[in-house]
């Protein structure tokens, strides 16, 4: 008798993506990425985000996001989910949450978006980071690499945006 209840199952896909914000301190970062309900203004492919339920930076608030799936299908088909604010914690700067319920191919997903005072960072720069780490089961049409590049192009572009408000 095997002892893996599931021996066909992929193992969990784990993983860190970071990205480099130059001219905002992690203080003046966090103070635009905190608000769980606001990822549309940061995230380009996120055209829609609002909450459903819950308080705002309370663990079980619950928010909806939509945007177009960029994948094969040149953005027609729409991407959605329902995801769960599971911790958040202003002094360390960070969220967690995971997705209740999406069209987009996941299955078990949880992530932790967290803004970092990076002590590389010239003093002249004011810079900080973007840390985004996620446990996933395999999302049915990617590969774990593809999905972290994703990732990686995401956290870059949330990053930019940012910049760009807080550099304005």
């Amino acid at each position: 008798m095997d002892s893996d209840p599931n021996p066909n199952q992929d193992p969990k896909w784990e993983g860190r993506v970071q990205a480099k914000l130059r001219g905002p301190t992690a203080e003046e970062a966090w103070s635009l990425l905190q608000g769980f309900c606001t990822l549309d203004k940061w995230v380009p492919s996120i055209h829609t985000c609002y909450k459903l339920e819950g308080q705002e930076g309370q663990p079980g608030c619950i928010r909806y996001c939509a945007g177009p799936v960029n994948r094969s299908d040149n953005n027609r088909t729409i991407g959605w989910s329902k995801e769960k604010l599971t911790a958040f914690d202003p002094l360390i700067r960070s969220y967690s949450y995971e997705i209740l319920e999406t069209n987009k191919g996941f299955g078990s997903y949880s992530a932790t978006i967290r803004v970092v005072s990076d002590p590389g960072a010239c003093e002249e720069d004011n810079g900080c980071g973007l840390e985004w780490s996620f446990v996933a089961d395999p999302i049915r049409g990617w590969t774990r690499d593809e999905f972290v590049e994703c990732l990686e192009k995401m956290a870059n572009e949330v990053a930019r945006r940012v910049e760009d408000q807080v550099n304005k």
